[in-house]
């Protein structure tokens, strides 16, 4: 699976696992210094799931672009 969420600076990224908060400013996962989460282009969620996220929404698992 993958996980949606957005950084306090407003940058979208889709992590492989469920991300922690990381420095009251960012979403982290113990796998990051791997290259496991990717930056999507702004909008990038709103066009996947439907709705936005911001940085006071948990993080979504991804299963299904909504239509």
């Amino acid at each position: 699976m993958a996980w949606l969420a957005v950084d306090k600076n407003g940058d979208e990224c889709v992590h492989d696992i469920g991300p922690t908060r990381h420095n009251e400013y960012m979403w982290w996962n113990s796998w990051d210094d791997d290259g496991s989460t990717i930056e999507l282009p702004k909008g990038s969620i709103k066009r996947l799931i439907g709705r936005e996220l911001t940085w006071d929404d948990e993080p979504v698992e991804f299963t299904e672009v909504v239509e």
